[in-house]
């Protein structure tokens, strides 16, 4: 299972319609009911409704005055919300997953029928899974009804050169911002709702800090309450859009994520068809949303993944030189609980991404300095061996977290059992012999993992700056 394939007996979608004892009465259409802009307020404001009966008001607040009427900006600024608008719906559609949606006061083009179409099957894979409900057959932007006329096409007023480095809180992001500050790049920090860690990170990197806060309709947790489907959403896409929209608030003409390679890997085929977790991280999403900009939004406004041609592995030793993070970072998603009933511990130590995290980073940051992050040993917790097992794909699939590639960890679990101060951890003794089975020349499986990928969208000016600092 080191490929990371799952074996066809993994069970199919149930009840194409979704069936809850608690809401009975679902309905049967998904509206796109328009958005505002309150230049006052420096919000827009994203409607939706379920049926008749169910309207939401999603909020997304900024830091500076919005581009006025009558503005080079402002065309290219309500093209960026009317797409945002699009697709941060899919937190409200998941709710039952209606067969009909109705678009008001817009018109799509047929390329934007079919990436909005992939966004929501793909966007919501593992959401169909874990929820027995088939949304390949459910969604339908490609016959959605729309106003009539010609769609938004992208405009290209001036923007200063500098660059907004999504930042999650966690070690790739980092990467990315030590690659850029050690080229020279101006750049500012950016997040969507930053919790403690994202902030902590920001102070620790002495860089300029933007925000911008996106306020869910309280309706929504409602529905949940009562039995509504819940689950995984595109997330990546939503920020990306909220962050293309921020680039004429603040003022950017590059939008940096810090997307790996590995993202690219799925976790499950379900139907013949790959469902994974990261999907809104991918290339082929990265390439989607690109062009999505360049033809409806601005066509010079760039938008990468700087990590892209680096495995995880690659980017782990590439944040092992930078200490000044040591206190602040995570990778750990419960760090990042919209409603947490406690509050949570920077890193949980009992999660798949705390696990993968501390499985990459220990070759390279040595065990004291490791366990003082960690504030444990991970690898010396014989309570964690069948969480190791699923990342190393002895067991199971691959987690549902935005972890590496099975490979990956195996590799790197490997290496740790040539080194003195990991070889007798409780996890590495256990796990080493029987991944060597199935790897029999790890160095060579480290070796690919070490090498930059060709396949990339940075532009070349952001290439040279990642080749210059590897």
């Amino acid at each position: 299972m080191l490929d990371g394939r799952a074996e066809p007996g993994h069970p199919i979608f149930g009840a194409a319609q979704p069936q809850n004892p608690q809401m009975t009465d679902w309905p049967d259409t998904f509206t796109f009911a328009g958005f505002d802009i309150d230049e006052a307020a420096c919000e827009v404001r994203l409607r939706y409704a379920l049926g008749r009966d169910m309207p939401f008001t999603e909020r997304i607040v900024f830091d500076s005055p919005l581009p006025p009427m009558g503005s080079l900006l402002r065309p290219a600024f309500e093209a960026a919300v009317e797409t945002l608008w699009l697709a941060a719906g899919v937190s409200y559609y998941k709710t039952c997953v209606p067969p009909r949606i109705e678009i008001e006061g817009a018109s799509l083009s047929d390329d934007q029928r079919r990436f909005f179409q992939t966004l929501y099957v793909d966007g919501l894979g593992e959401f169909g899974v874990r929820n027995g409900v088939d949304v390949a057959a459910r969604v339908d932007f490609l016959d959605a009804r729309c106003r009539a006329g010609a769609p938004r096409l992208a405009t290209s007023p001036p923007l200063p050169r500098r660059s907004a480095v999504l930042v999650g809180g966690g070690k790739d992001s980092l990467v990315s911002v030590e690659a850029l500050r050690a080229g020279g790049e101006p750049m500012a920090l950016f997040a969507v709702n930053p919790k403690k860690p994202i902030i902590d990170c920001a102070a620790a990197s002495g860089l300029p800090f933007v925000k911008v806060s996106r306020y869910l309709d309280p309706l929504l947790f409602t529905l949940n309450d009562k039995g509504a489907l819940n689950g995984h959403v595109p997330i990546t896409a939503i920020v990306s859009f909220v962050a293309v929209a921020a680039a004429f608030v603040e003022g950017f003409d590059t939008v940096v994520l810090s997307n790996e390679r590995s993202a690219d890997q799925g976790n499950v085929f379900v139907g013949g068809r790959e469902v994974n977790h990261q999907y809104s991280k991918t290339t082929q999403a990265e390439r989607d949303i690109a062009s999505q900009i360049a033809a409806h939004i601005h066509s010079g406004l760039n938008y990468f993944s700087f990590l892209r041609p680096l495995s995880e592995a690659h980017i782990a030793a590439l944040m092992a030189r930078a200490t000044r993070y040591d206190d602040a970072f995570t990778s750990c998603n419960r760090s990042f609980q919209i409603n947490p009933k406690t509050p949570p511990k920077r890193w949980c130590g009992d999660c798949p991404k705390c696990r993968f995290s501390f499985l990459m980073l220990a070759e390279n940051m040595g065990r004291a300095r490791i366990e003082c992050v960690f504030e444990k040993n991970m690898l010396g917790d014989e309570t964690q061996l069948e969480g190791f097992e699923e990342l190393t794909g002895l067991s199971g699939h691959k987690p549902w977290e935005c972890v590496g590639e099975l490979a990956e960890s195996s590799a790197a679990l490997l290496r740790l059992a040539g080194m003195d101060e990991w070889k007798d951890a409780a996890i590495v003794r256990a796990l080493a012999p029987r991944i060597h089975a199935l790897m029999p020349d790890p160095a060579a499986v480290w070796r690919e993992l070490m090498t930059p990928a060709r396949e990339h969208r940075l532009p070349a000016r952001y290439e040279d700056m990642l080749r210059d600092y590897l």
